[in-house]
């Protein structure tokens, strides 16, 4: 774990393409706090890098305060909105504390996922929700876009440079969707060499997200699904989000803490 923390506070690089990131990509996180979450709660946003996320929040009248394990990342002129805090073991944030805990592309790059989960349920207070969005790197549909980054010579999704390793992570996550389906919790790690990785992009992902067994997880953590997927970046990626959402290549998933 403290090799991959290290990687984070002490990356100017990732911090650079974290800034340069597009807001409107944040615009269907928003969005569910404005259908979920009433304005003027109390929110927190877990993993929220530069913080972009957070502000855009405040700015949809959120009580919103972010954290992240780097403070490197975060803000330095705002410095009361913003905590340093590893979601893996949150020690000082309060339990019961947020009428929302929120986390976007974060849960990939955690390598204990379940005690990133049981973290965010805790510090919600009872009746409050837990919003989830990430990429859903189990996906079949992963592996066709890192096909298509090779085959157009863009920067390799998830840092595969082989056309062979990204058409079998098509069948793998075939499997791996179906295992899920079935009832089986992987929480599947993934090796990643720092030494070599590219910045950004995925390809310092740790775990293979699986949006079933994340719901199932929280199911047993004893929240209720508001809402599981029905979110793609194209028409083809909504239709399989709507018809087989464990296949989806967009991590979802709305739960409300009983």
């Amino acid at each position: 774990m403290s090799q991959m923390l290290d990687y984070y506070r002490g990356s100017d690089s990732y911090a650079e393409v974290l800034r340069n990131q597009s807001t409107a990509i944040f615009t269907p996180y928003v969005n569910l706090f404005k259908r979920f979450v009433k304005v003027n709660e109390p929110v927190i946003d877990v993993g929220c890098g530069v913080g972009t996320s957070t502000l855009l929040l405040r700015q949809a009248g959120f009580a919103a305060q972010g954290s992240d394990v780097s403070q490197k990342f975060l803000p330095t002129d705002e410095s009361d909105i913003f905590c340093v805090a590893d979601f893996q073991d949150a020690k000082d944030i309060p339990s019961n504390n947020y009428a929302a805990v929120g986390s976007m592309n974060a849960i990939e790059h955690v390598q204990f996922p379940q005690k990133f989960l049981q973290e965010m349920v805790r510090v919600v207070k009872p009746g409050g929700h837990i919003i989830l969005m990430a990429p859903n790197l189990t996906s079949p549909l992963v592996g066709v876009r890192a096909t298509v980054d090779i085959l157009r010579k863009r920067t390799p999704y998830m840092g595969i440079t082989s056309w062979r390793e990204t058409i079998a992570l098509v069948f793998v996550n075939i499997w791996r969707c179906l295992r899920a389906e079935l009832g089986v919790n992987a929480f599947q790690a993934r090796a990643v060499d720092l030494e070599t990785v590219i910045v950004g992009n995925d390809a310092d992902a740790v775990y293979w997200t699986n949006a079933t067994e994340i719901r199932r997880f929280l199911k047993a953590e004893g929240c209720e699904i508001c809402q599981f997927q029905k979110q793609g970046t194209s028409f083809l990626a909504k239709i399989v989000a709507y018809l087989l959402p464990g296949f989806a290549g967009k991590l979802c998933i709305v739960a409300r803490k009983k």
